[in-house]
């Protein structure tokens, strides 16, 4: 009796399936940004992220090369979904500011070139992390 018992708890707790917010982010040179946070999960849950805007060359590449190298990060302002219910989608547009060390600045300012060849929308990656809420 026990045993089974026992067992039963396990494979409940086996099958159990969370929720799993996975966010879509954009961002638009100005600073724009745009996030869709989709729950994939059997519950309601919030997630939180920060897109990150990152230098691709080396500083002297950039206009503005004493805020960094490749690998160099400009911030957004942490983005917050909300309560998502399972199999639902937020979208959520803040008013977002961005920062790199403190100082802020646009995606374009930090990722701009004097060469003229070199387009600013080319010399960064963009990526999204996730943070504590």
């Amino acid at each position: 009796m026990l045993k089974t018992a026992l067992l039963t708890s396990l494979l409940s707790l086996s099958t159990t399936v969370f929720a799993d917010v996975q966010a879509d982010c954009s961002a638009k040179m100005n600073g724009e940004a745009h996030c869709e946070f989709a729950n994939k999960g059997k519950q309601k849950d919030s997630s939180c992220v920060v897109i990150e805007v990152i230098r691709a060359y080396d500083a002297k590449m950039y206009t503005r090369p004493s805020f960094g190298s490749k690998g160099a990060a400009l911030t957004s302002e942490k983005i917050c979904s909300g309560l998502v219910e399972a199999n639902d989608i937020r979208e959520r547009t803040p008013s977002n500011v961005w920062s790199v060390n403190g100082t802020p600045m646009s995606p374009l300012a930090f990722c701009e070139s004097d060469n003229p060849w070199e387009k600013a929308s080319t010399n960064c990656i963009m990526s999204t992390k996730v943070v504590a809420n």
